[in-house]
């Protein structure tokens, strides 16, 4: 069943979404290149401010798949580049966010090539699995002005129970997990740990959002106490009565003026 559930994870199907024409008409189709030649597609929707924000894909959304907060942004006046999730690449799986960090930064060069971008404004952000790459890849440069995460996980292994006192089915189902991803990405689950190297975000601004029954926010929690002790600006939004992934339908204005201005202030150096 471990192995069941880390393929599941690892291999869902790919969900293209739209494009942005209905909020965007003036995007652009773009497609850059990231690790071992991996050739990602992306839509680039030109702002006003000259600020701009990567909106990291979460699981199996393509560069169409998480439109809404791309709207956001791009309604404040953000210049944003969409990417897909490696499952909608050649690649056909993830790694739930660890090497799709690559791709945020291959992203990140790609917008280095285009005489509209201000290099020293680009941030990012990103939802569940792709609110721990956006948080991994800034770890990985200190090429970001900030980062926005939400409902992610702090570390995958510690949220499995990995090493925990458990019963003999859930230890032989929890290493099924670990050994599964082992075999099918090459990687240690132990990997998947943004906690651990939160000291690599010191100076950058960073906004968790977590719903208070989301499963997770005990561990936005430790990254807001670890950020704290390591010298991160770092704050955590906890939205009353929402859950997973369903922000901005419980406070939408709310939600939607508090991403917006966290990323202009820090794009503006306050």
């Amino acid at each position: 069943m471990g192995l069941v559930t880390i393929w599941g994870l690892t291999h869902p199907p790919c969900d293209v979404g739209n494009t942005p024409m209905s909020f965007a008409p003036n995007y652009e189709s773009v497609t850059f290149t990231s690790t071992n030649g991996l050739q990602l597609d992306g839509y680039f929707l030109p702002g006003t401010n000259g600020a701009t924000v990567i909106t990291v894909p979460a699981f199996n959304a393509g560069r169409g798949g998480q439109l809404g907060d791309a709207a956001i942004f791009y309604n404040a006046g953000f210049n944003v580049l969409t990417l897909n999730s490696r499952v909608c690449s050649s690649l056909g799986w993830f790694s739930l966010g660890y090497y799709e960090a690559e791709d945020v930064l291959a992203a990140r060069d790609y917008l280095l090539t285009r005489p509209d971008i201000d290099p020293g404004r680009i941030s990012l952000h990103g939802f569940s699995s792709g609110g721990a790459t956006a948080l991994m890849a800034a770890q990985r440069s200190s090429g970001f002005r900030s980062v926005s995460a939400m409902g992610g996980y702090h570390d995958y292994a510690v949220e499995l129970g990995l090493g925990q006192p458990a019963d003999f089915f859930s230890v032989l189902y929890q290493w099924g997990i670990a050994g599964g991803y082992r075999l099918f990405t090459g990687n240690d689950i132990t990997f998947l740990s943004p906690y651990n190297e939160l000291h690599n975000l010191t100076g950058i601004p960073v906004l968790l959002i977590y719903g208070t029954t989301e499963a997770t926010l005990s561990g936005a929690r430790k990254m807001l106490a670890r950020g704290q002790v390591v010298g991160v600006p770092i704050e955590l939004w906890e939205v009353p009565g929402a859950g997973h992934g369903n922000y901005q339908a419980v406070a939408p204005t709310e939600y939607a003026s508090r991403l917006t201005t966290f990323h202009a202030l820090a794009s503006n150096g306050q």
